[in-house]
């Protein structure tokens, strides 16, 4: 299960240099015309933009997250499957956006969608392993919550 770190990281930075490599900054490609488009975009802060040109605290942060999640989870001895899984993604995302700040100074995003009218801010694929990877850890608290509840009845 631990695959999924590499995997979002290497995904992330091939992405990433794809878009780099052949989209002009600022500009769009429309895949799905008034839905998705590839939009490449410099993010100098954090998830929709917050604590923008603050990179160094940022990366700091990130750095110390990233070290505190191996941590709990060397030390706790994850063992669930959802939960193996979803610090994975997690870890792989913030590693991967961790790359692009070190090395760049700004993260590289270009997935710019427009949903039900909102133009949503533009993420990457180490964006999506992040939100992904907390959603299955919610889920997985859920789940232990359920079960606790049932085993107390």
């Amino acid at each position: 299960m631990i695959i999924f770190i590499p995997l979002v990281v290497i995904i992330d930075i091939i992405s990433k240099l794809l878009v780099s490599n052949n989209l002009l900054l600022s500009k769009s490609v429309t895949i799905i015309p008034n839905f998705f488009y590839l939009t490449y975009a410099h993010n100098y802060g954090g998830a929709w933009s917050i604590f923008e040109n603050n990179t160094l605290a940022i990366t700091i942060i990130s750095f110390i997250v990233i070290l505190g999640i191996s941590y709990y989870v060397f030390k706790n001895k994850v063992t669930r499957k959802i939960e193996i899984i979803g610090y994975s993604l997690l870890l792989g995302g913030a590693i991967g956006n961790l790359i692009d700040r070190i090395i760049y100074g700004y993260v590289i995003d270009f997935l710019d969608f427009y949903i039900f009218g909102y133009d949503f801010p533009i993420f990457n694929i180490a964006d999506i392993g992040i939100v992904t990877g907390i959603i299955l850890l919610l889920i997985s608290m859920i789940l232990e919550v359920n079960n606790n509840d049932n085993k107390c009845n």
